[in-house]
């Protein structure tokens, strides 16, 4: 308050605060989405595809006894080459699709191929346990996550706009009329309604004034600008009782009805003058 006839309620730090969480968010998400469609999807199926070859070693070990002689399984080994989808765009741009077995895959004696992929995926910095099931990941879920990430970049885009533009705002209310946040001056005698039924829930009201023949709305928004807290004095609680002060228009709030009744010894409703809902009171005088 800069002086007696003057309250200034600028952006809480409860907004800021939640449009830095959403901005966190969106943007976290984005990163997150955008990552997996460049770099984490297409990883994963090439790591997929490594791990069916580790897979068809081991059938192939299990299945014909004589690549139990060393040389006659190198050789085998050496001719086998790691099998890709036909879709190439699934997989990392540098992939190599004319890639060999791994070289580890030559000591299978004695080795079961699970055993010789805990090894192989450990240098690699690969997952052990690969889903078959779920993976590989197909070209339009790659997609999905570059549309996900630019969704999520959009709603960063927007969360920044109102960050950026409600900081730069405030509402003040002075002796000729109310300021709302981003809008010029509104007289006290051009106020026509106060809709005043949300403010006690969510600290928000709702002004209509007249320009030049033409109503027009406003905002009076307390949670965003000011708040309520009684140790800052509650500017948004100030700024509000100082337009109701000067307001002669129309004021709209909560009505509870039954505010004005009571009830009587025998359960019946009573208004204020004490009529009862059944008879009158002249009907009740002299009878004993």
């Amino acid at each position: 308050m800069s002086n007696f006839s003057e309250v200034i309620c600028r952006p809480t730090k409860w907004f800021i605060w939640r449009a830095v969480l959403m901005l966190v968010m969106f943007g976290g998400f984005g990163a997150y989405f955008l990552y997996d469609w460049r770099i984490g999807y297409p990883q994963k199926n090439y790591v997929v595809a490594n791990y069916t070859a580790f897979n068809k070693a081991g059938e192939a070990w299990t299945v014909d006894a004589n690549r139990a002689t060393p040389d006659v399984w190198n050789a085998f080994v050496e001719k086998q080459t790691i099998i890709f989808d036909e879709d190439r765009s699934i997989y990392p741009s540098d992939t190599d699709f004319e890639e060999k077995w791994p070289e580890i895959l030559k000591q299978m004696a004695n080795h079961e191929s699970d055993d010789r992929w805990a090894d192989y995926s450990g240098e690699k910095g690969w997952p052990q346990k690969v889903n078959l099931e779920d993976d590989p990941k197909t070209a339009e879920q790659i997609r999905q996550q570059l549309y996900a990430a630019c969704v999520c970049f959009l709603l960063t885009a927007i969360a920044l706009f109102f960050l950026m533009r409600t900081r730069g705002r405030f509402m003040k209310v002075d002796e000729e009329g109310y300021y709302p946040p981003g809008g010029s001056l509104i007289p006290f005698p051009t106020m026509k309604t106060l809709d005043m039924r949300r403010w006690e829930t969510k600290g928000l009201a709702t002004l209509v004034y007249e320009v030049d023949g033409k109503e027009n709305k406003a905002k009076i928004d307390g949670m965003v600008y000011g708040q309520f807290k009684e140790e800052d004095g509650a500017p948004a609680e100030a700024l509000f009782q100082k337009v109701l002060e000067n307001f002669e228009g129309e004021v709209i709030e909560l009505v509870d009805e039954n505010e004005n009744e009571e009830v009587d010894e025998g359960g019946l409703k009573v208004d204020d003058e004490g009529a009862s809902g059944e008879g009158n009171s002249d009907d009740s005088v002299g009878k004993e």
